[in-house]
């Protein structure tokens, strides 16, 4: 019993090794000058800043949520510190009246 819990327990570390280099590196791609412009840009495109929903067209409206989604995990997996970004996103909400 105790070869299958060393097994297991090697195979979570391995997954969260794993995962910890993938943050890292989301984290110094999109930390620079230049990743800070592309994660704003992949934001903006993203629909995190306006609503995803096209009346009419529900077939573009799922497209546009799955855009969403890819730019809210990125977001999150570039976990660096993003003050200017959420400021942005922030602002922009309020300006459509949106307060969070």
């Amino acid at each position: 019993m105790s070869n299958i819990f060393v097994e297991k327990f090697d195979q979570v570390n391995e997954l969260l090794m794993r995962k910890r280099i993938r943050h890292r590196s989301y984290a110094v791609v999109f930390g620079s000058g230049e990743g800070g412009l592309v994660l704003n840009d992949i934001l903006e495109e993203g629909f995190v800043t306006r609503s995803t929903f096209v009346a009419g067209d529900p077939n573009q409206t799922i497209l546009n949520e799955g855009s969403r989604r890819l730019a809210l995990s990125i977001l999150r997996m570039a976990k660096a510190n993003h003050k200017e970004q959420i400021r942005m996103i922030e602002q922009q909400l309020q300006e459509r009246g949106i307060n969070i």
